[in-house]
């Protein structure tokens, strides 16, 4: 039998998928190329690609198994390391950008930031989600003197972000504006009916609020050329 921490997480990730759905069929351009940034075996990238209609689906995934698994569904796979990445697709080549529970497992976090914003076209659509820091139960753990359970010692996780500051990253450089931010998730409630009304809410205390973004026609603007200049003060 399940614990209650597997069933409660459970019901995050099924939230996830319904919400992340929701605003690409709310939000996203239609009939366009989509890209899914750690597409896995590319069953939730088909389900997003069938909400936007998108008629090209691409897929970066670093596992073999999965990434085959992928091009099975008809989508174009590429095999790269996301801390080092170089994305093989042109400017301005993506209608529509996913990158759902991927950040909080990198740490360089700049440069793929540039590359997804570098294939994304002005106008389109960038839907990103990642585990929040500044939860309601993160703040009663680290009140208790206890490690937030998203970024334990021994788990996969190597960042974590409260919600605020992830949005201030999102933003940081000019290059995408925020549409639409969605709560979902409010342990210790599961993200059902009660607990997505409350992280519909409080956004900033849910436990992964998804976040939508649109490219903007700032050509200039860099996260990685701005954490070098960041990190070098900080080391003065």
């Amino acid at each position: 039998m399940k614990d209650l921490g597997t069933r409660l997480c459970e019901t995050v990730h099924r939230a996830l998928h319904q919400t992340i759905t929701a605003a690409l069929a709310r939000h996203a351009p239609r009939d366009g190329a989509m890209l899914d940034v750690g597409c896995w075996d590319g069953a939730l990238t088909a389900a997003y690609g069938e909400a936007c209609h998108a008629r090209r689906l691409y897929g970066v995934e670093v596992c073999e198994n999965q990434a085959r698994a992928a091009e099975s569904r008809s989508i174009e796979v590429a095999r790269c390391n996301l801390e080092q990445p170089r994305l093989p697709w042109p400017d301005a080549s993506m209608d529509v950008v996913v990158c759902n529970q991927v950040l909080e497992h990198l740490k360089n976090i700049f440069a793929v930031m540039d590359e997804i914003v570098r294939v994304l076209k002005p106008g389109g659509i960038f839907v990103v989600s990642v585990p929040n820091l500044g939860s309601l139960h993160s703040r009663i753990m680290l009140l208790l003197g206890l490690q937030p359970s998203m970024i334990r010692v021994f788990g996969p996780h190597v960042r974590s972000f409260t919600h605020g500051e992830f949005k201030h990253f999102l933003t940081a450089t000019g290059r995408l504006d925020i549409v639409d931010t969605i709560g979902l998730g409010f342990y210790p409630l599961p993200a059902t009916a009660v607990g997505n009304w409350l992280a519909r809410r409080w956004p900033s205390a849910s436990h992964t609020p998804v976040i939508v973004l649109r490219r903007t026609a700032a050509e200039s603007g860099s996260w990685a050329t701005s954490y070098d200049s960041q990190a070098h003060q900080t080391t003065m």
